[in-house]
């Protein structure tokens, strides 16, 4: 579950140099190069290097699974409508009991009340608990590859489009059934100390660029949630595979940036996108 939030993050020190995975899907005219991005890094990282720059910079467009706007408050109406539900259970009514031990603690590591946390849908909740502990640990989602590959693209004048809206994305969030909205809360107040250790593993594969240990452990995450998996995932990979095909059809270059976990597997778009018939390269 802590992959839904952008937690696939450095816990580790950073080596030399990260070879994160990029595949070339090309024909006569066209040509995407699609990276397996991550959400949130601390300062220092070094995933800039000249084998997936080149690979930017010959680029026409970018894309990124949402543009997120400038002002941050331009969602907070969005966020308000989907997002709190005044009147409803304590959050500590919702999950059971021995993960409700552990929400006093993880409340006051985020310096939000108790009781504000209680106002909220169950997925605002674990979103605002999981970002406030790696906030904590000095990992911002301003640092990781969006941002960067952004404030480039704005400065080579390239076009940004989106595969998807915020609104959309939180949308995804919002309606999933509260079970299921409930086990991203529990595994959001599950203990920090492995959740270090899974990370920082992930993080080795991300580095390494091996999608498929990301996609098994994203797997057997959400194994007892399928709708989850699908919601979340396979629904959205589809649709960003058939977009894809779609662009094909045109002459042109895009460096698509989307969240590793989403490359490999029988469900991910390097998978979906070969059952196209497209054809789909690993850059060594």
């Amino acid at each position: 579950m802590r992959l839904l939030f952008g937690l696939l993050v450095l816990l580790v020190a950073a080596p030399a140099a990260a070879a994160p995975a990029l595949f070339v899907v090309r024909d006569a005219d066209t040509e995407i190069t699609l990276f397996g991005s991550i959400h949130a890094l601390p300062k220092g990282e070094n995933w800039q290097s000249p084998r997936i720059m080149d690979r930017f910079t010959a680029a026409d467009t970018l894309v990124l699974e949402a543009v997120m706007p400038e002002d941050p408050l331009a969602l907070a109406p969005v966020v308000q409508k989907l997002g709190f539900v005044p009147g409803g259970k304590p959050l500590s009514a919702r999950i059971a009991p021995e993960f409700a031990a552990k929400l006093p603690p993880a409340a006051a590591a985020s310096g939000v009340p108790i009781a504000a946390l209680d106002q909220m849908a169950t997925w605002l909740a674990a979103v605002t608990l999981s970002e406030a502990s790696f906030a904590a640990m000095g990992l911002s989602p301003a640092d990781g590859v969006e941002p960067a590959l952004t404030a480039r693209a704005k400065a080579a004048k390239k076009p940004i489009i989106g595969l998807e809206t915020a609104e959309q994305q939180l949308g995804y969030l919002a309606g999933l059934p509260e079970a299921d909205q409930v086990k991203m809360l529990e595994a959001t107040l599950d203990d920090v100390a492995a959740a270090k250790q899974e990370i920082a593993g992930l993080m080795a594969a991300w580095r390494a660029g091996n999608v498929e240990t990301i996609a098994r452990d994203f797997a057997s995450e959400t194994r007892a949630s399928p709708v989850l998996q699908a919601t979340l995932l396979t629904n959205r990979n589809r649709r960003w595979a058939d977009w894809m095909v779609g662009v094909m059809k045109r002459p042109g270059k895009l460096f698509v940036a989307v969240g590793a976990g989403h490359l490999g597997g029988t469900d991910g778009l390097v998978a979906m996108l070969k059952s196209r018939g497209l054809s789909v390269e690993a850059m060594p």
